[in-house]
């Protein structure tokens, strides 16, 4: 068993709609995932109650009031009672097999981090994951309806308990910090695994006017952005750059001829250390292509 955390906006407006279907969803998922709900947006205590979460309302924050990464990551893995962590955007509806496909990735490796796209989809109504009718009605229309997104918009991760036990103080959902957590994966020789073709997950699409945003141009020109993109740097990596693939409940490499290229032009990035002998070795790579 998971468990699973996040952090929330204020539960107002279009977000308490997409937030409470994003929490009863994981909730339907299995009676038996701990969830851990982080920060003391106005809601937030109520609906941790009606879904039975865990609620722990003090998290450090940046000066304009968005949680930090690194202690939402401590709270969350001190907390937790299972080995399997998994940091799930708040916005983000799973579909039925997310458990097992991460069953399949946590009996194949020690230690791992799952990853996966999203698929964005227009929802304004609450549904009730608890009624068939509503949860096939619901899944039908996301697999007519939804967008497939880009492969560095990264909304979920699932990795062991202790993998992330020092991070850079970054603001959540501002840029950057996603695809640092696959560099640090990278980094330390882990696997990265693409669930993509097994996992869809459907993104609620929603405006960027909360708290101190006005648009989604906001969140990425001001301090937050700003102080994310310093601590990023070139480690910057996003889901074309996982070792491995999940499909059809089997674990691949990811050994053709693109995934190959696009490596070596990364590990000087993952490995700075190396950056001469690997373009070195580059160079007679490519000559045997």
């Amino acid at each position: 068993m998971i468990t699973l955390f996040s952090t929330h906006k204020n539960f107002t407006g279009i977000f308490d709609i997409i937030q409470t279907n994003a929490l009863n969803n994981w909730r339907s998922i299995s009676p038996d995932i701990q969830i851990i709900i982080i920060g003391n947006s106005k809601g937030s205590k109520e609906i941790a109650s009606s879904i039975n979460a865990d609620y722990v309302p003090e998290v450090k924050s940046s000066p304009e009031g968005t949680p930090l990464l690194e202690d939402l990551f401590r709270i969350a893995q001190s907390r937790a009672r299972n080995p399997i962590m998994t940091y799930v955007n708040a916005d983000i509806i799973l579909p039925e097999n997310f458990l097992s496909s991460i069953n399949i990735v946590s009996k194949y490796f020690k230690k791992f981090l799952m990853i996966g796209n999203r698929w964005d989809l227009d929802v304004n109504q609450l549904i009730n994951f608890n009624n068939n009718n509503e949860t096939t009605n619901f899944w039908n229309m996301a697999r007519k309806k939804s967008q497939k997104h880009g492969c560095s918009g990264i909304d979920y991760f699932v990795f062991r308990k202790g993998m992330y036990s020092r991070l850079p103080n970054f603001a959540v959902g501002r840029w950057g910090w996603d695809n640092w957590l696959i560099w640090k994966a990278r980094r330390h020789m882990l696997p990265v695994i693409d669930a993509t073709e097994d996992i869809q997950v459907i993104h609620q699409n929603h405006s960027y006017q909360f708290h101190h945003i006005t648009s989604i141009e906001d969140s990425k020109t001001g301090p937050e952005f700003r102080l994310n993109e310093e601590l990023v740097g070139n480690k910057h990596l996003n889901i074309l750059d996982s070792t491995h693939a999940l499909c059809r409940n089997n674990i691949f490499r990811k050994n053709d001829k693109e995934s190959k290229i696009r490596n070596l032009h990364r590990l000087p990035a993952i490995f700075p250390e190396l950056a001469i002998p690997i373009k070195i070795y580059r160079r007679f790579y490519k000559r045997f292509l």
